[in-house]
């Protein structure tokens, strides 16, 4: 396997280059993530409709599961179990540990192998995976794994990087990169050993802290996958994370801790204004042509008050994103019609700011568990974003666009990203993307493995107005398996279905027909 020497690991001790209400928002938090994750899994599971995407013959195991125990690593890799399952379709679980706390899941079909392997990875701050996202996969055919990222506990808790002696360099290691690589060998030799052959493809399928490890893979390890499908992509996690804590910042500092129902009146405004651009009054919008100005909104009744000319700039200064004091831009913000209780969260007279930029900045830069977030300033936090792209963006930022290696090998790719994202800003994907079509040789070439597509109204991997891809790894198939590459994306949401384009193209309704059916719709602006 590949392992360019420019990347950089963090050592120990060296710093790399370049209330009940509150803790009641954690576990709404806590919920919320668990859903999405296990949203992931179910949203993205493949159950191939079509069947151009049917393996050309199935596998039966040449062992029994029990006896995988027995394997032996020369990493000291234990099997820590092994047992299958009595339901139909019969599955054979499996757990590993890869030194020093890797956790990996498998899930093998007994009956049903498809020849192709299937890789998932963990969201947040990692320590915990959804059973679904390695259950769905083997159901459908596929030998299965998921990484929880190198340590256990919960997915919005990023003490564990944090040690009073310093931070701990291995855990970050593994959690940045080395799990999901060793997620991948381990599970390929487990897959071999149960099947008596290897895997003809292997697919990596997964969304937001998941995605961001797909791409890893890509960059780090290009030969691990043929094909690599990474959704809502926590690209950019030195830059995005922090970013998330500006909306506290803002308040704090105006003084002026909005409530939920102002912001709520100021995001269904701005799809108000923006939501016919596409031909379709349907609440999805695509903030890249939408520039609302909240200060119309002044004056405005709510249910928790007047719109204040005050409220209206704190919403500006949210959606425009994070700034230095001579007005440069650090990151991006939420977008227009995008929820903004994620990172925007007020409890009355104070804020309530997010546990995954809320840990970042006390564990990992401030390295202080006593840290006091209403001590940061707009000053303050230009010099943290700074400290985080130094101390993590090697590491974490999983944002190299050089692709080349990835590209030799034949490996093909998947981007998507829904515009209503409130967790993982989507210009972020955009970013990268653009930058990737410059370094691989522009549009054409780069489309040839690898293409990027915008899903409007969708936010952080499931949920919101729009549609998001019924069946993308079914896509990605195609395109591996049969160079079939894929010019749209089909999208369902309920009864409503739309193509999403490439990007930067959008869809558009052609005025006849169905405004539900994504045939009456074309996509323009490529």
């Amino acid at each position: 396997m590949i392992q360019r020497t420019r990347w950089k690991t963090l050592t120990d001790g060296a710093r790399t280059r370049g209330a009940s209400s509150r803790s009641g928002a954690r576990r709404r938090w806590l919920g919320v993530l668990a859903v999405l994750t296990l949203g992931v899994g179910i949203g993205t599971a493949p159950h191939h409709d079509s069947a151009a995407a049917t393996a050309t013959e199935l596998t039966r195991p040449v062992r029994t599961c029990e006896s995988l125990t027995q394997l032996t690593f020369a990493d000291g890799t234990t099997v820590t179990s092994a047992a299958q399952t009595a339901a139909t379709p019969a599955i054979c679980n499996v757990t590993l540990v890869v030194p020093e706390s890797n956790g990996i899941s498998m899930a093998l079909p007994v009956d049903n192998w498809n020849g192709r392997f299937h890789g998932a990875g963990a969201g947040g701050y990692g320590g915990w995976l959804s059973p679904e996202q390695v259950a769905a996969p083997a159901r459908a055919g596929y030998a299965s794994a998921g990484t929880d990222g190198g340590h256990t506990g919960s997915p919005l808790d990023g003490s564990w990087a944090w040690s009073p002696t310093g931070m701990n360099a291995s855990l970050i290691n593994d959690f940045a990169y080395r799990s999901a690589h060793e997620m991948t060998v381990k599970g390929k030799a487990i897959t071999t050993a149960y099947y008596g052959r290897a895997p003809d493809h292997s697919y990596w399928n997964s969304c937001s802290g998941g995605g961001r490890m797909g791409l890893m893979e890509a960059q780090r390890f290009p030969e691990d996958y043929d094909g690599i499908l990474a959704a809502a992509p926590a690209l950019n996690a030195d830059r995005f994370v922090p970013a998330g804590m500006w909306p506290q910042v803002v308040m704090r500092e105006s003084g002026n801790f909005v409530p939920r129902c102002k912001f709520e009146e100021f995001t269904r405004a701005a799809v108000a204004a923006c939501d016919a651009r596409d031909g379709v009054t349907d609440g999805v919008v695509d903030p890249q042509t939408c520039a609302f100005d909240p200060a119309g909104l002044v004056g405005r009744q709510t249910p928790c008050g007047r719109i204040t000319a005050e409220d209206a700039t704190v919403m500006k200064r949210i959606w425009d994103g994070p700034r230095r004091s001579n007005g440069s831009r650090l990151w991006y913000g939420i977008p227009r019609g995008a929820p903004l209780s994620a990172y925007a969260g007020t409890a009355e007279t104070d804020g309530l700011p997010n546990p995954l930029p809320g840990d970042w900045f006390k564990y990992w830069l401030a390295k202080d568990p006593n840290w006091d977030w209403h001590t940061l300033t707009s000053a303050d936090f230009a010099t943290y974003f700074e400290q985080s792209r130094r101390e993590y963006g090697p590491l974490l930022a999983t944002d190299d666009p050089d692709l080349s290696d990835f590209r030799d090998s034949h490996g093909k790719m998947i981007i998507w990203h829904g515009w209503a994202d409130e967790v993982i800003m989507p210009q972020g994907s955009v970013d990268y993307y653009t930058r990737l079509l410059a370094t691989m040789g522009g549009k054409v070439k780069t489309e040839r493995f690898a293409r990027l597509f915008m899903a409007p109204g969708v936010q952080h991997c499931v949920d919101g107005p729009g549609a998001f891809p019924a069946d993308p790894l079914a896509d990605l198939v195609k395109w591996v398996e049969q160079g079939q590459a894929p010019d749209t994306l089909f999208a369902r949401n309920g009864d409503m279905t739309r193509p999403l384009c490439r990007w930067p193209a959008v869809a558009r309704y052609t005025g006849q027909g169905s405004t539900d059916d994504a045939a009456n719709f074309r996509c323009s602006g490529k």
